[in-house]
């Protein structure tokens, strides 16, 4: 099918090519007749938006204004083209040879017409937005190797390390980097459960030898270690002996403060346990009363599984809706932004970030959350949106280099048609981008395709 196509096309570009072969001697179009009837289309087309709504006379006015200047500009330039003489015609000669040739070979080298079109205004936001976090993190842990090298006993710089590679989902190598801490603190029970927790991830969510084998060192170092004494409760329960998980996880439960951030999760698996034990809570999951989500909370969060997060982030964001509507204050309203945007409810995150800018005017948090609320909650195949663009226009008055806001707006002005206000933006971000870098590639991609020559 595709091939069908593409003869078409070279047929009728053959055709075009080798019209002023056969026709008369007449004179032909002028450059300025023919660009004169381009404007004309141009002015029709721009009074059809106007008609369909699509465009507002206000906005069309300035448009049709500089078209109009144009054409008289053009009317002045040059008088009417000569006949085609005998040197053009060996040209059109050559061309009508070498078209379909070179054209065929360039395909055969570079092209892949079973690759679907990927236009520019084509998003992908979750991406995009995940390229750009990648990116941050990758160069961090460059960073951070370089900096581990020259101080190998540099606690701090292993756990940053390990926590960099968990967000980047490279949970094998996360818990190799926390067990390689514990060789600088062996007595850190803390240490032993971050590695344990990566193995478990790393198992898809099971308890695995390895990861049991450094949660029991850590309950070694620390008997009362909530995360130690959950997941081992966990390997009972996927072990088939869920009563005597039920127990211990009961009995976590009953020495963790009501404000611990993984009660949520622990809830959800006492019922779990007791349904498959057949064992009556009674009013045993309602004597805590649990508070809404604080960062530590939304960073606990995005650590665990999709299930357990949403149990999490759904049983504390309520309380805090509710809180944020009675007595609002900025760093609640930004964590209420957060835990919507935890549970994919982005017009509820967009309005708590903006409600959080009311409580502090300018602030560039704020403004990012809010923007990049409203762009996952536009429509994929939209423009983004005026609103997401305004904010991130704002942003970068404050901080030029703030990279996705260059990235959006960048993206607006070159669906706006705006293209030199766009590879403005893009090649200030392709300067800041590191070289090798997913962001640094699919900036020079943007720029490419912007860079290249209309083809009408």
């Amino acid at each position: 099918m595709i091939w069908g196509i593409f003869a078409v096309i070279l047929l009728i570009a053959l055709f075009l090519l080798g019209w002023p072969l056969f026709k008369s001697g007449g004179p032909a179009l002028s450059r300025t007749e023919r660009g004169l009837d381009v404007y004309r289309r141009q002015l029709t087309e721009i009074d059809a938006e106007i008609e369909r709504g699509a465009l507002a006379p206000a906005e069309a006015e300035p448009m049709q204004l500089e078209i109009k200047r144009r054409m008289l500009r053009l009317g002045r330039e040059e008088g009417p083209a000569k006949p085609l003489g005998g040197n053009g015609r060996l040209a059109l000669i050559a061309l009508l040879v070498i078209v379909p040739v070179v054209s065929l070979a360039l395909y055969a080298d570079l092209g892949s017409p079973n690759e679907p079109a990927r236009p520019l205004a084509a998003r992908d936001i979750p991406a995009e937005r995940a390229m750009l976090a990648q990116n941050n993190a990758a160069t961090l842990i460059k960073r951070l190797i370089a900096q581990l090298r020259e101080h190998p006993d540099n606690i701090e710089g292993w756990v940053l390390l390990a926590q960099t590679l968990t967000k980047m989902d490279r949970f094998e190598q996360a818990a190799q980097t926390y067990e390689k801490a514990t060789l600088i603190a062996p007595k850190s029970a803390a240490l032993y459960v971050g590695a344990g927790e990566n193995y478990y991830f790393a198992a898809k969510g099971k308890v695995d030898g390895k990861s049991a084998a450094a949660f029991e060192k850590a309950l070694a170092l620390e008997p009362e270690n909530p995360g130690a004494r959950y997941y081992l409760a966990l390997r009972d329960f996927e072990a088939g002996k869920a009563e005597q998980a039920l127990q211990s996880w009961q009995k976590l439960y009953e020495d963790s403060p009501a404000e611990a951030p993984y009660l949520a999760v622990l809830s959800q698996r006492i019922e779990e346990a007791a349904k498959k034990t057949g064992t009556e809570l009674g009013d045993f999951l309602t004597r805590k009363k649990l508070p809404g989500p604080s960062e530590e909370d939304v960073a606990a969060a995005s650590k665990l599984s999709g299930g357990d997060r949403q149990a999490m982030i759904k049983s504390m964001v309520e309380g805090l809706a509710a809180r944020m509507g009675e007595t609002p204050d900025y760093d609640g309203l930004m964590r209420l932004g957060q835990s919507y945007g935890v549970l994919k409810e982005f017009d509820k995150s967009a309005d708590a970030y903006s409600r959080a800018l009311d409580q502090k005017p300018g602030d560039k948090a704020a403004m990012a959350g809010a923007a990049g609320a409203y762009i996952q909650a536009s429509d994929i195949n939209a423009d983004p949106p005026e609103k997401a663009i305004a904010l991130y226009r704002e942003i970068l008055k404050k901080d030029p280099d703030y990279a996705e806001a260059l990235w959006y707006v960048g993206l607006k002005e070159a669906a706006a048609g705006n293209r030199d206000a766009a590879l403005q933006y893009w090649r200030k971000l392709q300067a800041k981008a590191p070289e090798g870098s997913t962001l640094k590639r699919a900036v020079d991609a943007a720029i490419k395709e912007l860079s290249a020559p209309s083809k009408n």
